[in-house]
């Protein structure tokens, strides 16, 4: 039996989602259904209720979800035991403006299995993480997408910031399951002034003709949406992986406004815990 697999059966149970829990192990989603089937056949059971919108434990799955828990426990002790005693800390830079859901599950995850490796966080600029990360003062940085040079850097992508529209949930657009982006003509509108994607937003509108009637400039995701809770206005905003009181995110049929996320480090960092937290 592959401990991969019991990962998966954990990850999956608390996410209820096969496209969260792949993107939380960090593989394709067919290489995680794969490996929750492998482990099925290996108890020849059914560990989930599955359906187009819901992922639920069986009842052998609830019975088997408290010691799988034991085992990757376990595990990690096992892991620690054998693991480089020198392997002591690893610093992670992360852009100043990045939303928490594009590093923290993560962060949170390397924890889990390595609660002995120190993390040490730096938020800050681009360049200024870029320039320590050459100077090899960080282990690793998260970025928004950019030329890399091959010769020396290796990235992973790790997340993807797409926007959409963001209407309170007493909207008279809140029923709507799409919308396209001419929706949010004259309407009151509460601007991301310091989002990476505005240029590129205000570009589309101009290019489509469609005027906003802007209410607010906010400078923060979190300033924006309580705003939008508050029945000040619309906006456009990543969905973040937690619900928001009072906010109906709606995708956006007719514009992808997205923003990648990477994973950017040193090919020639040495470091067993970047080995660890890149795996």
């Amino acid at each position: 039996m592959n401990i991969q697999f019991i990962k998966y059966f954990v990850v999956l149970s608390e996410t209820q989602s096969f496209t969260k829990a792949a993107e939380k192990m960090f593989v394709v989603q067919s290489t995680f259904s794969a490996g929750i089937k492998k482990l099925e056949e290996h108890f020849d059971c059914k560990l989930f209720h599955r359906d187009k919108r819901n992922v639920s434990l069986t009842k052998d799955g609830e019975a088997l979800l408290p010691k799988a828990k034991q085992l990757l426990s376990l595990w990690n002790s096992i892991e620690n035991d054998f693991e480089n005693s020198e392997v002591k800390s690893i610093k992670i830079g992360v852009l100043d403006d990045l939303i928490s859901d594009a590093f923290v599950p993560m962060l949170k995850s390397f924890k889990e299995l390595h609660g002995h490796i120190k993390v040490e966080i730096l938020d800050a600029a681009k360049d200024i993480l870029v320039g320590k990360l050459v100077k090899q003062e960080l282990d690793a940085i998260f970025i928004d997408d950019e030329h890399i040079d091959k010769n020396d850097f290796e990235k992973k992508l790790v997340y993807e910031e797409k926007l959409e529209i963001a209407v309170p949930t007493n909207h008279f657009l809140s029923n709507k399951e799409q919308l396209e982006l001419k929706a949010i003509h004259q309407l009151p509108f509460i601007e991301r002034c310091n989002c990476k994607l505005f240029k590129e937003v205000q570009t589309t509108l101009d290019e489509r003709q469609i005027k906003l009637e802007k209410v607010f400039s906010a400078k923060t995701n979190e300033t924006a949406a309580s705003l939008v809770n508050s029945d000040l206005g619309i906006t456009l905003l990543a969905r973040p992986e937690k619900e928001i009181e009072g906010v109906k995110f709606i995708p956006i049929c007719d514009a992808d406004f997205v923003r990648e996320i990477v994973l950017v480090w040193r090919k020639d960092n040495k470091s067993k815990a970047l080995d660890f937290f890149i795996g």
